[in-house]
């Protein structure tokens, strides 16, 4: 998707980062050539009289929908939804941030009776790898529904570790059998594009952290009610890197700031992914094979049992239905910053605690020291990829529960 650099040898990867990469295109060219190109962006809004609808952005303005046109109700397929926009003829109306949906409809019961999956790309950035301690790019389900991208985010009771992520990810439009992968260009064809901001609990992931291999927390970590801002608008793979190659860009920007920062936390581009999203497709099939359906890694709603999600459904030959997401994982810059494994593993080893008791320990009272980048109460994360929006969402208080959004609110 959009030139994105393969995967490359690990001593390629350490020179690279070593010598240092060759810094984000500028954010104003790429961004400002996508503005102008004629994109279908499709958004999920309230109309004038507070339905919720798909809608054409006609008119944006600092990567935030200020006039749409409707295309269908909300519940409509996504792949009749594009096939129409264009042709959409509904009368334009005013768009403001508190009508803004998320982009994507899929509700936590969808994932629960396994008719959908959400998947979630661990490592897929050499840098961002770097900074967690080194390993391969990796998947697990997130088992979250998509919010909309400017609502409060609020960590569970107690959770001080409270980390951000932007990312790209896509949702399918068709059916697809990650055994027979489709090509990259079929791919860009069959899903639409979007922002995602992939929120994580670094403390359930690191409760569960292992000598080797990933956590097994990640489920828990980033499958937290409100834990996945979406959008604010999607554009079709395939017009989206028609849109790049004619603005003469070799990937889209990823930018994140958190408050009112001038420089951005993170700040690359997708040209440094190491597995394109047609190889993280394939990457599923491969996974499946070698470890079976269901991720091995665990986790419950409140008051339910602890489970295991599927990587792809149904039992007798699993795919990735249409309506299912992929991120694919996010850059360097987050908040959690990997120790020296020695100095964990002695200072534990004097507390008489293992080494991940004791990082996380150390996290938390250099948290309370105020030394650290983690998310607050009262932060303004606000993220943004080229062509795709912006989202701008703040940190409300631990264990609030989620706000409801605008089109499920309209609802009932």
């Amino acid at each position: 998707m959009l030139r994105f650099r393969p995967n490359a040898p690990a001593l390629a990867v350490a020179l690279t980062l070593w010598l240092g990469a060759a810094a984000p295109a500028a954010a104003s060219d790429l961004a400002a050539c996508l503005d102008a190109s004629d994109l279908l962006r499709v958004a999920r809004v309230l109309d004038p009289e507070r339905r919720p609808v798909y809608a054409r952005v006609t008119a944006q303005s600092d990567g935030h929908i200020t006039r749409a046109a409707a295309i269908a109700p909300d519940g409509t397929s996504l792949a009749e939804v594009f096939a129409r926009g264009r042709d959409a003829a509904g009368p334009e109306f005013p768009v403001s941030d508190d009508r803004v949906c998320a982009a994507v409809e899929l509700r936590e019961a969808e994932l629960d009776a396994e008719r959908l999956v959400i998947l979630s790309t661990g490592l897929n950035y050499a840098a961002h790898a770097e900074e967690a301690g080194g390993g391969d790019v990796f998947l697990f389900p997130k088992p979250s529904a998509p919010t909309a991208p400017y609502l409060p985010v609020h960590a569970p009771a107690g959770v001080t570790l409270l980390d951000y992520e932007v990312e790209l990810a896509f949702v399918l439009l068709e059916d697809v059998d990650p055994f027979e992968p489709p090509d990259r260009n079929a791919l860009l064809a069959k899903s639409a594009f979007f922002l995602s901001n992939d929120v994580s609990d670094r403390e359930a992931i690191v409760r569960r952290a292992r000598l080797s291999g990933p956590s097994t927390g990640f489920p828990e970590g980033k499958g937290q009610p409100g834990f996945f801002p979406a959008g604010p608008w999607l554009v079709r793979g395939s017009e989206l890197e028609a849109a790049r190659e004619a603005c003469g860009a070799g990937g889209l920007g990823l930018r994140l700031w958190v408050d009112a920062e001038a420089e951005p936390r993170q700040d690359s581009t997708t040209e440094r992914m190491i597995l394109p999203p047609e190889a993280l497709v394939a990457r599923i099939g491969t996974w499946i094979d070698e470890h079976g359906r269901r991720s091995t890694m665990p986790f419950g709603r409140a008051g339910t049992e602890e489970r295991y999600y599927p990587l792809a459904v149904p039992e007798g030959a699993p795919r990735l239905p249409a309506g299912s997401i992929v991120q694919t994982g996010t850059p360097e810059g987050v908040a959690l910053n990997a120790p020296s494994p020695l100095g964990v593993l002695l200072r534990g080893a004097i507390r008489l605690r293992g080494p991940f008791t004791q990082f996380l320990a150390e996290e938390k009272a250099r948290v309370a020291a105020g030394g650290t980048k983690y998310l607050r109460p009262g932060s303004v994360v606000r993220a943004r990829i080229d062509g795709l929006g912006e989202q701008r969402f703040a940190i409300g208080e631990p264990g609030a529960p989620a706000p409801v959004g605008p089109c499920e609110a309209a609802s009932g």
